[in-house]
């Protein structure tokens, strides 16, 4: 399959597996000490898993509540990104997948079933975004916007309060604590940039693919942070974040 038929399927099928939320009974259980699971996250995960393998025989998933595993062709899903948002009612989270041919991340989809938005990007297909609500054409501000959801709860990490202090003094910042949909931002240029510390694959896959095909720059850090976007702020970012996770 090529990368737009992967995201094709990736995309038909998280349109799909967004409608189960209309009818999941969600209920909520730990995850660790800082983190929830709902039966939302296991049924639109299920779904995915399913649909995704039928329609590419042979795949495999990566996923981050039903397991993992490899193949040629490989999807990353993330069934609810935000799922701590999602169980208090907080309109931001998502659905994310993405698929890798040969360990290459290729194609990537994001969708916002809050406000029905798609986010879409492959090698060789351009970034797009469908919406069928209000979207205002995103305007520069006199200083760089940032999303970034550090310092995470019982981070084991130093440095993080100092770095978004730093950061409050020369950005705007918002916390949105979904990746996938932050970085779904940056790519449609709402947000100049994007950091976290304590992220998976699943987190982050779609969404790099997003923010390379629109033309910005996603940087993995170590095997668990990461800093995306545009501009100089990026690279900031990137030196920053190296220094607490080094």
């Amino acid at each position: 399959m090529t990368p737009g038929e992967l995201l094709s399927l990736a995309a038909d099928s998280c349109v799909d597996a967004a409608k189960l939320l209309r009818d999941v009974h969600v209920d909520v259980s730990a995850k660790g000490t800082y983190d929830q699971v709902s039966s939302a996250d296991l049924a639109v995960e299920s779904f995915l898993r399913s649909a995704l393998v039928a329609g590419a025989p042979g795949s495999a998933v990566v996923g981050e509540e039903l397991g993992s595993a490899t193949a040629s062709v490989t999807w990353y899903v993330d069934p609810i990104d935000g799922t701590r948002n999602f169980v208090r009612g907080i309109p931001l989270s998502c659905i994310s997948v993405a698929a890798a041919v040969d360990g290459v991340l290729v194609a990537g989809c994001v969708l916002d079933p809050f406000r029905d938005e798609l986010f879409t990007a492959a090698s060789g297909v351009p970034f797009r975004v469908r919406s069928t609500g209000l979207v205002i054409p995103p305007s520069a501000g006199p200083r760089p916007l940032v999303l970034t959801d550090i310092p995470l709860p019982g981070s084991p990490y130093s440095g993080e309060l100092e770095l978004l202090g730093d950061l409050l003094a020369i950005a705007d910042v918002r916390r949105v604590y979904s990746t996938a949909l932050s970085l779904a931002w940056v790519a449609a240029g709402r947000a100049d940039a994007v950091a976290n510390i304590g992220t998976f694959p699943w987190d982050v896959a779609a969404g790099a693919v997003l923010v390379r095909e629109a033309g910005g720059t996603f940087v993995e850090i170590a095997a668990n942070a990461f800093a995306a976007g545009r501009g100089e702020i990026v690279d900031w970012l990137v030196t920053r974040v190296e220094g607490i996770v080094s």
